[in-house]
């Protein structure tokens, strides 16, 4: 288990390096290659309701609901599933927002602020952070999962607010961390938030009184 979590850390390595090292590259790099194919050839007026749909649906926002839906809704396996999942979804997002303020890289459309610069894709790690947790629990909806997860991360690029290598990266991290997740599952489900806070803040109703 290690050895993969090494493996991936390493790949994503590979990958910033890259995105850092992005603006001496050439402009016909393969990044930007695959940008113009995707976000300037592709473009039809029937995709671009579709793809606004898929980059709406990655909204945080939206990852939040789903979990919240299926956690208050859903049968026991749907509630530990919901509780992976949205436990995935936010360290994603800690990850993300770290190397987005390490790396800094211009969206394509120009400059933004550093916390939400282009690398990497915030809708393709928290996409692919749900569709890891849930394909685990629920095998037979891997391929739907993955294929909408997948259609957010190309929205992105349609879009224009992403390069290709912004949506890889996003979907690795959403991907590890969610593995990860699942990985220690069992102590993330045992954990009790609610009494976490009791123990925390909340005093003895009645208190022991010591004598004088």
């Amino acid at each position: 288990m290690k050895n993969r979590i090494l493996k991936t850390y390493l790949i994503l390595f590979f990958i910033v390096s890259a995105a850092v090292c992005s603006d001496h590259c050439q402009a016909e790099s393969l990044d930007q290659r695959l940008f113009d194919q995707i976000h300037i050839r592709w473009q039809r007026d029937w995709l671009d309701g579709p793809m606004q749909f898929c980059t709406d649906a990655g909204e945080t926002e939206m990852g939040i609901a789903i979990c919240a839906g299926v956690g208050l809704f859903g049968s026991e396996k749907a509630r530990q599933s919901a509780k992976l999942a949205l436990t995935a979804d936010g360290a994603s997002a800690v990850i993300t927002y770290g190397l987005k303020n390490l790396v800094n890289r211009d969206r394509p459309e120009g400059p933004t602020e550093r916390s939400n610069s282009s690398f990497p894709s915030g809708h393709a790690t928290g996409a692919f952070a749900l569709a890891t947790v849930f394909s685990h629990h629920y095998p037979k909806l891997s391929i739907p999962l993955y294929t909408a997860a997948a259609g957010v991360a190309v929205s992105r690029i349609y879009l224009g607010r992403h390069y290709p290598s912004d949506v890889l990266a996003g979907a690795i991290v959403g991907f590890g961390t969610a593995k990860l997740t699942l990985h220690y599952k069992e102590k993330i489900l045992g954990f009790e938030f609610d009494t976490f806070l009791h123990d925390l803040f909340c005093k003895e109703e009645n208190p022991d009184i010591t004598d004088n």
